[in-house]
């Protein structure tokens, strides 16, 4: 997968030990990537291993990163993008195949009489989650605009507070930025929606428009497997099920399913993450149980364990977000 290359590269030397062990988390190496022998790595992984980077050492690499990302880096929708007619073609276009690109945010694309924008859809729980969509959302509109457009005339609301890493964002965005909005948004002219895609050639992006479609609909079929999963593990008693477990109960063997998820841009661990933390925010802001009974619950063998898993989910420690849950009633 390019997104893993495109990462190492952004590793400073000092560092690259540091990052082959989180690689190690999800079986690869620095070895591995080098090599171009990444498996059956997907979207998922990759992600898990971008933010664990910038969790532990890195805090800026989402920024570092989404510098190096060119849209040909998409692959098919990368192609897509680039060959579409003018810009509100080429968003239209990312935005019907997000499922197909490692930053797979859902978001509308919306204009008036004199701007238009780009707002989040998805609820994301973490900081990073919404920085990195409007690292690679800033940057796809960026890159896609002759150079000397000026790129002042964009703004951004961030609905979470400017980071440690100020001058990061200084030489990242070209334009002003508003932290602590209600809500996520790139606002620029309307006019840009009509600019010309530099070489855009109509009959390639015919061909890579079938494409992703294509892709897409083969991902529906699989998509409808990993809800099918989740309502399994929700059944009373089923949280800690294993993947051989929850194929049986599918009429599937052990190796479909597998494959299936992986299609899906997932993995079985991701999923009973995403289980476990959906109820652990039920737990904490709908119930009166402690901490420690909840970890226990999820089966987590120690509230600590439980506690680590659930700030890098949701940026926040449990305890935080029940404390802010009681103070806004």
């Amino acid at each position: 997968m390019t997104y893993f290359r495109l990462l190492v590269g952004c590793i400073p030397e000092e560092k690259r030990f540091q990052f082959d062990r989180i690689l190690g988390e999800i079986g690869l190496s620095l070895r591995d990537v080098h090599a171009g022998e990444i498996g059956k790595a997907v979207f998922a992984d990759f992600k898990q291993v971008l933010y664990n980077t910038q969790d532990q050492i890195i805090p800026d690499i989402i920024l570092n990163f989404s510098k190096t990302v060119r849209l040909s880096s998409l692959g098919i929708l990368g192609y897509a993008i680039i060959n579409s007619k003018n810009i509100e073609k080429a968003l239209q276009v990312s935005s019907r195949f997000s499922s197909l690109s490692y930053s797979n945010f859902d978001f509308q694309l919306f204009k008036n009489k004199d701007t238009a924008g780009i707002r989040l859809l998805d609820h994301l729980p973490s900081r990073l989650e919404r920085e990195d969509f409007l690292c690679s959302k800033y940057n796809m509109l960026s890159s896609m605009l002759p150079p000397s457009t000026d790129l002042s005339r964009m703004h951004i609301y961030a609905d979470y507070s400017l980071p440690s890493y100020e001058t990061s964002y200084q030489r990242f965005f070209k334009c002003s930025i508003q932290f602590d909005a209600s809500y996520l948004c790139i606002y620029f002219p309307a006019e840009w929606l009509k600019t010309t895609v530099n070489g855009a050639d109509h009959e390639l992006y015919l061909l890579c428009e079938a494409q992703c479609t294509e892709m897409v609909s083969e991902q529906g079929a699989v998509g409808n497997v990993v809800q099918k999963v989740h309502r399994i593990m929700l059944q009373p008693g089923n949280l800690g099920i294993s993947l051989e477990e929850v194929a049986l109960k599918l009429n599937m063997s052990p190796r479909n399913l597998r494959e299936n998820i992986y299609q899906s841009a997932t993995t079985y661990k991701q999923i009973v993450i995403d289980v476990r933390m959906s109820l652990a925010k039920q737990y904490l802001l709908e119930t009166f149980l402690s901490i420690k009974e909840i970890s226990y619950r999820l089966n987590y063998a120690q509230p600590n364990s439980f506690g680590r898993a659930f700030k890098r989910t949701y940026g926040v420690s449990p305890k935080r977000m029940r404390l802010g849950s009681i103070q806004s009633r």
